[in-house]
């Protein structure tokens, strides 16, 4: 068995093999042209799922859904990686800032096309929850020095003011 790790959202940000990008956008590597939920793949097929400032981008009312359908694609034991913007930071910013600007693409999305718009927020308390719900345990921060695709940015690196502006929680799936 290989080891396959899919990139769930990757937009831009092409991760090497054993990552499979996928994205809703015909964009220049991506492997996998599809939404991001349902998914086109089977069960127990993935060793690592990995989404960065996607989850946000769906209605609060699926949240639960998504999460499940993104465990249920993992193998037993396998991680699902995420990152989301933090609420808790996001007040932080504001608190120091004063100025909605810092805040206000995280919060609301970047509004650049049809799908790039924010419908929910995440603390760690309610992202725990979420997770505990879809079948995981050993969930847990994660930063993203410690990752191999720590060389390529996305949204899990991003700062303001010098404030990590992301929520990085990972968990595995129960055998």
């Amino acid at each position: 068995m290989s080891t396959r790790y899919l990139h769930i959202g990757c937009g831009d940000v092409i991760l090497p093999y054993p990552f499979e990008n996928l994205d809703t956008r015909p964009l220049k590597g991506v492997d996998h042209i599809s939404e991001a939920f349902p998914l086109p793949f089977e069960d127990n097929v993935f060793d690592l799922v990995y989404s960065s400032h996607v989850l946000e981008h769906f209605l609060k009312i699926d949240t639960q859904a998504i999460i499940n359908e993104w465990v249920r694609v993992l193998k037993p034991e396998g991680i699902i990686r995420l990152s989301v913007p933090s609420l808790e930071a996001l007040i932080k910013i504001y608190e120091l800032s004063g100025d909605m600007e810092y805040i206000i693409g995280p919060l609301m999305g970047g509004q650049t096309y049809d799908q790039n718009f924010h419908y929910n927020m995440f603390d760690k308390k309610r992202l725990t929850s979420y997770l505990e719900n879809a079948g995981c345990e050993a969930i847990h921060t994660w930063d993203y020095r410690r990752t191999s695709h720590s060389k390529f940015f996305d949204f899990s690196q991003a700062t303001t003011l010098e404030i990590p502006i992301s929520l990085n929680l990972e968990a595995r799936k129960k055998s």
